[in-house]
């Protein structure tokens, strides 16, 4: 088995397990309550996967998460054109295609922008931002926002953990030779 691949199946899997159970705490809190985040770690676990997916390191944590929250601007603009043709009817399947027309355009196009140059992110906190509510307002935007940061931050994390971990599983192996 390849120690790279475990030590970082290691660290990932302790800090999701770490971060769930966190997760699960606060939700049986009055925190839940107070400050409700429903589905936040929804949205951690897509920014974690866009994390790795953009290469890692410091400038996929940096470029995924700046992406990822263009997407979800990106997401508010379809929600707000589609807004502008109303809910039912006809028009409503004008204003969904027009709106997603518009978004699935402006995503692409911001690639141009290295920042923003790694379109899946963008997609994907797009549909973040759809997969928490698709409305414009506190309920659905600081779980995404919160979400996506925290996802981004525990993939880095996951990352720098991964190298004293294979050290360590490295070590081990060449004692027991």
């Amino acid at each position: 088995m390849k120690k790279p691949l475990l030590a970082a199946a290691i660290s990932i899997a302790l800090i999701a397990a770490v971060w769930q159970a966190g997760l699960t705490l606060y939700y049986q809190s009055a925190w839940a309550i107070n400050f409700p985040l429903v589905n936040v770690g929804v949205a951690c676990f897509f920014a974690w996967a866009t994390f790795y997916a953009i290469g890692g390191k410091k400038s996929g944590f940096v470029r995924g998460l700046a992406t990822n929250y263009a997407g979800v601007f990106w997401g508010m603009v379809m929600v707000l054109v589609m807004g502008l043709f109303g809910a039912t009817g006809a028009l409503s399947v004008v204003g969904a295609f027009v709106g997603l027309f518009v978004g699935a355009f402006g995503i692409v196009m911001q690639a141009h922008i290295k920042l923003f140059s790694f379109i899946p992110a963008a997609f994907i906190g797009s549909a973040t931002f759809f997969a928490l509510g698709a409305v414009i307002n506190g309920a659905t935007l600081f779980p995404t926002l919160i979400g996506l940061l925290c996802g981004a931050i525990l993939g880095y994390l996951s990352e720098v953990f991964t190298k004293p971990i294979e050290k360590l599983l490295t070590k081990k192996s060449k004692e027991v030779k």
